[in-house]
């Protein structure tokens, strides 16, 4: 496998920033489910105070954010395969847990129109389901699948010895999944104009495009190039999120490149991040459970809210520190075992 050269700049420290925006986004995608989407799929017992139907687009913020950690994670390491490997040990662990979690609350609780067989739960704990045209046990996996095709086109740049291109290259693959959406719309194929903007990319090169700036290493001509194509495919074709969220989105990631979120560093938002992937794997359902059980008993539907957080919040507690963690200090044990033998066999030979 490969060589990954190291960037000169590769050991700056990590942006706590990022967890706080992380935090931020499964916040409000928790409580866009618990408060529009719940009303959309079954109705509160009561009408709600407000909803938080912007929440929805918390996931473009999480692509984004991938985009920068997921560069940043690359410029790193020595090897492409050891970008495999330790995404491989963070993402999967806590995904099962969750997979298993959610189906068999669901099967002891019931959940209309979620409830699945076994055999579904089982291959959903490949992550890759939705390829097969397996429903979700949980319908917030559907962006799994994106975060995976992305990590696989920053997988091949990064073997391909490519990655000090990527700005070059991302100006490319938007404009190329724009033109690609474009001409599906043109001849009458509304499918394969859905399927080539599944990638998200425009919101994925927001997040390279920042790491990049935050080191310094991308011109003010690339940066407006990729800028620019992002925004055309966002007028031109438009995505499942509206025009501002870009616009939010942008002005976001360019605030962390210059360092201007420090003051969201909050030590309980910093926490939210940190368990926001478990978090986020096991809010939906469950908390749908929590609402339909607790406003069933007589309970304002705010009070129920609350609750199906509280719930959520605990079990991505109780996944981070008891699998998510675990799994990655034994994934980091292992990579260590294997340097040593590695460096010692030559000598022994």
């Amino acid at each position: 496998m490969r060589s990954i050269a190291a960037a000169s700049d590769a050991s700056h420290p990590r942006l706590v920033e990022l967890d706080a925006l992380r935090g931020l986004a499964a916040l409000a995608v928790a409580l866009y489910h618990f408060t529009a989407e719940y009303s959309d799929l079954y109705g509160h017992s009561a009408p709600l105070w407000g909803e938080v139907r912007f929440g929805k687009f918390g996931v473009q913020l999480f692509f984004a954010i991938s985009g920068f950690v997921i560069l940043m994670s690359l410029e790193r390491i020595e090897r492409a395969r050891d970008f495999v490997w330790s995404r491989a040990a963070r993402l999967y662990p806590a995904y099962w847990t969750a997979v298993l979690l959610t189906f068999t609350v669901v099967s002891l609780f019931g959940l209309p129109n979620r409830e699945f067989s076994f055999q579904t739960a089982l291959i959903n704990l490949t992550m890759v389901h939705e390829l097969l045209r397996v429903p979700h046990v949980d319908t917030v996996y559907w962006t799994l699948t994106i975060e995976l095709s992305f990590y696989l086109l920053m997988f091949v740049i990064a073997y391909a010895r490519a990655l000090p291109k990527v700005i070059t290259l991302f100006i490319a693959l938007v404009a190329l999944q724009t033109l690609a959406e474009l001409a599906a719309q043109a001849m009458g194929m509304p499918f394969v104009a859905r399927f080539a903007g599944r990638p998200h990319l425009q919101f994925f090169a927001l997040g390279v495009l920042a790491f990049k700036q935050s080191r310094g290493q991308v011109s003010v001509p690339s940066a407006l190039a990729l800028i620019g194509v992002c925004f055309a495919h966002e007028v031109l074709v438009g995505s499942n999120a509206p025009l501002p969220v870009f616009a939010i989105v942008l002005g976001l990631t360019y605030a962390l490149s210059r360092g201007g979120l420090r003051w969201l560093t909050w030590r309980p938002l910093l926490f939210m991040g940190f368990i926001s992937y478990p978090f986020y794997l096991v809010h939906q359902n469950i908390g749908y459970v929590v609402i339909r059980r607790l406003e069933a008993a007589g309970w304002r539907p705010e009070a129920a809210i609350v609750v199906a957080i509280a719930v959520g919040f605990l079990l991505g507690t109780l996944i981070t520190y008891r699998v998510e963690q675990p799994a990655l200090r034994g994934y980091r044990r292992w990579r260590r075992g294997a340097r040593a033998r590695a460096a010692v066999s030559p000598h022994v030979a």
